[in-house]
């Protein structure tokens, strides 16, 4: 890595890395402890309405991410990367922390799921601002591997849903099951609160974004960051939404929905599936990686037009293989790493190029939040919904095509732009 990216920026790059994967670990703890927490703060007498309440406010947290995108990306580009930046992983810190530390239901009545909620829009409400603030700083502060640099990136982000998939495992191979129910769920988030806080400390030391001070310098700063994106680079807009969009929905369509879809409906063992999907997320960090670095060795449009392009018919042998009852599950889970680690290897960095330096962070917190929250948040939704009207359970396939269809999209219609 020494020879690859220069010395000054090395620690930048791990650190800023750290801190998106500590937010997406912080970010995704809650699903992972999702059946624990229904019972403290959601009690009934009918455990599926007691989870189902449980997961409508980790969609809470969901749906926050666009209005954190609108906010920290209009200070980010009025008032400077850093300080933004820092926030951002502090708000994150604390709302994770608060969670460990709530009392429940049985203890202060409704007022538990209340600030439960309130803890995960704040949740939401910072990861809106955290990846697009890491892939603008990034972008501007490391002037070479700029693939490498957002490939890096995203391998820690994704890796974060693997550390905390590991902290489950770990807590309920160690502690009594009474235990995990009673206070072992905590931990987690009582950890990732107490790490995010460390990577707060290191932030502080960052220095502002030179690309910005010279903006700054020049009073070249937009006052409505994002009123001007819909005035002058409407056309920026669209084709970040869709460049996003394979991602947005290939990460929740191969990789979270898939569990219930395979025990559920086709009645795959569930520990297969557990241990299929995890080697599955790992490698595709390492395709990141790969396809970071081919997209600075080639242009990086014509990587998002193949990557696109897989996505496209990739959706055609992946479901079909799994209705038939016998694949090979750490084989079709492996295939679809390589899917989605070629569309988000490359997709980021093109997006991080789309927007000039005056509303390069409000284009990319919204591009992306936009993009997840209509595209990625509502997939497992359409895919069952396409089961459900023609009765084919291949039929997510048709919705993985149709997001590639758009990355493809997005490149055509930026054509001949820089960085492309």
């Amino acid at each position: 890595m020494d020879t690859i990216i220069a010395r000054e920026h090395r620690e930048l790059v791990w650190v800023t890395s750290l801190g998106g994967f500590l937010e997406f670990y912080d970010f995704i703890i809650y699903a992972l402890m999702a059946e624990y927490i229904s019972v403290h703060f959601f009690p009934s007498y009918d455990p599926y309405s007691s989870l189902l309440a449980t997961f409508a406010t980790f969609s809470a947290g969901y749906l926050a991410r666009p209005l954190g995108g609108l906010v920290f990306g209009h200070f980010g580009d009025r008032y400077g990367r850093k300080p933004t930046f820092i926030l951002t992983v502090l708000l994150m810190a604390l709302s994770t922390a608060m969670i460990g530390f709530l009392p429940s239901y049985e203890q202060i009545g409704l007022w538990a799921p209340v600030l439960l909620t309130l803890c995960r829009v704040i949740q939401g409400f910072s990861i809106g601002g955290e990846i697009p603030g890491a892939m603008t700083y990034l972008s501007e502060t490391v002037d070479r591997r700029e693939g490498l640099v957002m490939s890096l990136l995203f391998l820690a982000f994704v890796n974060g849903l693997v550390f905390g998939s590991l902290i489950k495992a770990g807590l309920t191979w160690f502690l009594p099951l009474e235990d995990m129910q009673e206070w072992g769920w905590r931990i987690p988030f009582i950890l990732g609160g107490s790490l995010g806080i460390c990577s707060y400390i290191i932030r502080r030391r960052f220095q502002e974004s030179e690309v910005f001070l010279a903006m700054a310098y020049r009073k070249e700063q937009s006052k409505v960051p994002a009123l001007t994106l819909l005035q002058k680079y409407r056309k920026q807009l669209l084709i970040g939404i869709l460049l996003i969009t394979p991602v947005a929905v290939s990460m929740p369509l191969l990789f979270l929905f898939t569990p219930g879809y395979l025990t559920k409906l086709l009645d795959y063992s569930a520990f297969d599936v557990a241990v299929s999907g995890g080697v599955g997320v790992f490698f595709s960090s390492l395709i990141f990686v790969a396809v970071g670095l081919l997209a600075d060795k080639l242009p990086a449009g014509r990587v998002m037009l193949f990557a696109s392009l897989l996505v496209v018919f990739s959706g055609w042998l992946i479901f079909p293989a799994y209705v038939t009852g016998h694949a090979s599950l750490l084989l079709m889970m492996l295939f679809s790493a390589l899917v989605m680690g070629g569309v988000v290897g490359v997709a980021p960095l093109l997006l991080s190029r789309l927007f000039p330096v005056s509303v390069r962070y409000s284009g990319i917190a919204l591009s992306y939040n936009i993009s997840f929250a209509v595209f990625g948040g509502l997939a497992p939704i359409i895919a069952m919904a396409l089961i459900k009207l023609n009765g084919n359970l291949a039929a997510p396939a048709w919705y993985l095509t149709i997001s590639g269809c758009l990355g493809i999209l997005a490149v055509l219609l930026a054509g001949r732009q820089r960085g492309f």
